[in-house]
């Protein structure tokens, strides 16, 4: 049978429209089945993507704007426990104390920690005795004295298990002003300062 012009072109068209489905399905398969670069999320930079959103969506840690001064020489290990930093804070001061020396602890010293702000700045005092029942008097003989209002208490817990108590309470008369009395073990802590840098420093503090 003789080929008539309209017989060709519709074969042409045929054959073009194979040629176009072709093209689609390879086009498809190398989108979904192989490379899966058209897959959500399966590109080469998907993780990285997610990570940064995360990172984007995460605070980093607050870091001291000052440097932490030296301890001095020949520190105890107790002093030597005590944090160089502590959130954005860094220790400015320390030296030995007596303020709970009628106690007779074994060891006793006052630390500062700044943020080099100014009304950013906590006193430490901290003392050990050689057992927690003796730390456990000085803390209920300190507690006693803290007649502010009450901000909070509770129990210090360290590795699972509870290792004494602690309070935050407003200075009395100054309601801008609070400070925290906790006892870990054989050691007593009392942190003083303006409230909200008082706050954010025994929160964090690591003992």
């Amino acid at each position: 049978m003789p080929t008539t012009p309209s017989t060709a072109v519709r074969r042409r068209r045929i054959r073009l429209v194979i040629a176009l489905a072709a093209v689609v399905v390879l086009v498809l398969l190398s989108a979904f089945v192989w490379p899966h670069w058209a897959v959500k999320g399966q590109g080469p930079n998907a993780g990285a993507t997610a990570t940064a959103g995360q990172s984007q969506g995460q605070s980093a840690k607050p870091s001291p704007r000052i440097a932490a001064v030296p301890l001095p020489e020949n520190s105890s290990e107790l002093l030597k426990a005590m944090p160089d930093a502590v959130s954005d804070f860094a220790r400015t001061k320390a030296e030995a104390a007596t303020d709970w020396g009628t106690r007779v602890p074994v060891e006793e010293y006052t630390l500062v920690y700044s943020t080099g702000q100014d009304g950013e700045e906590v006193t430490l005092h901290l003392a050990q005795w050689t057992k927690a029942a003796d730390a456990k008097q000085a803390y209920d003989a300190f507690a006693a004295g803290m007649t502010g209002k009450e901000l909070a208490s509770g129990r210090v817990k360290a590795e699972g298990g509870a290792t004494g108590v602690y309070v935050e309470r407003e200075v009395a008369g100054d309601a801008k002003t609070a400070q925290a009395l906790w006892q870990n073990d054989t050691v007593v802590f009392q942190a003083q300062g303006p409230k909200a840098a008082l706050e954010a420093f025994y929160k964090a503090f690591p003992l």
